[in-house]
């Protein structure tokens, strides 16, 4: 920074970080391959004037206080015979026999749907709920788990996981979450990191990352190919290298640095990075998350936020 033609100010920060809105992804979100690039499109923008009006017929009548599923499935099955590849509808015929408890026919139409389209959140939130009665219980919170990646911010959601694993004696602490006293902005010129403790090192990084071209240009030359997660994985390295230096001297509690020390023990730097912080901002990043490590994400939650790194200072 300081050998760099761009100028910073370092601001200490009083009061709070500007809120951030956290994202909740809607239903219906695919993914399409062109051109050897995954784009993430929308089936309601592949329905014709005709389908519309058959899925806003039927979403009313199952948004009553006496919904007609049976009516619904008619309009349903309308758009299937034009569109066969709508994995949407099928969830929404799987949820209408869910709602009748006939679950059998749920789970064969919620199967359809995730076999058309994997990152089906709802899809897969319906599925667990009926492993569950089913008294499958490994399954359900497998599928429980993955619903909640890939919709990282739904509310309701996250609250049946911990719901659910309470039930089965597990916990999923939700006491801290990655939420820097840090936040950037421009003056002019010069660009300014307003921060309070530790979060003056992320800070930094951030800064850099994202108004420093010289450092950009380095990175380019080092063939960087994802640069979120390389900014992150840098940015919260360096911080914990600044709160373990600073321990002595800063007697704060930093539930979030515990977590990512009990990281570096479990080798789990990249889950923690996706899980805590990309997802978070990005959460549509979880429908491009391949097997292997998806089955290490829902490890790290296992393991990490099982924990309870708030340290009680009575």
């Amino acid at each position: 920074m300081e050998a760099s033609p761009t100028k910073y100010e370092l601001e200490q920060l009083y009061g709070k970080v500007p809120p951030q809105k956290r994202k909740v992804l809607p239903h219906g979100t695919y993914i399409k391959e062109i051109e050897g690039r995954e784009h993430q499109l929308e089936y309601k923008n592949t329905e014709t004037e005709e389908e519309v009006a058959w899925r806003t017929a039927a979403r009313d009548l199952v948004s009553v206080e006496k919904p007609n599923y049976e009516k619904a499935r008619r309009y349903y099955h309308k758009i299937l015979k034009k569109n066969p590849t709508h994995a949407q509808v099928y969830t929404w015929i799987g949820e209408t026999y869910y709602e009748e408890q006939n679950y059998k026919k749920a789970i064969g139409w919620l199967n359809k749907a995730i076999e058309l389209n994997p990152i089906d959140y709802l899809a897969r939130w319906l599925s667990a709920e009926i492993f569950l009665k089913n008294e499958q219980i490994d399954t359900a919170l497998y599928t429980l788990t993955l619903a909640h990646i890939y919709n990282r911010n739904h509310p309701r959601l996250i609250k049946r996981l911990i719901e659910v694993y309470e039930q089965q004696e597990q916990i999923y602490y939700r006491n801290w979450g990655f939420d820097p006293l840090m936040y950037l902005y421009k003056d002019g010129e010069t660009v300014v990191i307003t921060a309070e403790g530790i979060w003056l090192t992320y800070g930094m990084y951030k800064a850099v990352w994202n108004y420093d071209t010289d450092y950009l240009y380095i990175k380019e030359q080092q063939e960087v190919s994802d640069y979120l997660f390389q900014q992150e994985m840098e940015a919260i390295i360096g911080t914990y290298m600044t709160y373990t230096n600073l321990k002595k001297d800063d007697k704060r509690n930093y539930p979030v640095m515990n977590a990512f020390g009990l990281c570096l023990d479990y080798s789990m730097v990249e889950e923690f990075v996706l899980y805590e912080i990309l997802l978070v901002d990005k959460p549509s990043l979880s429908h491009h998350i391949t097997p292997m490590f998806m089955a290490r994400v829902i490890q790290y939650i296992s393991k990490i936020r099982s924990v309870d790194y708030v340290i009680d200072e009575d």
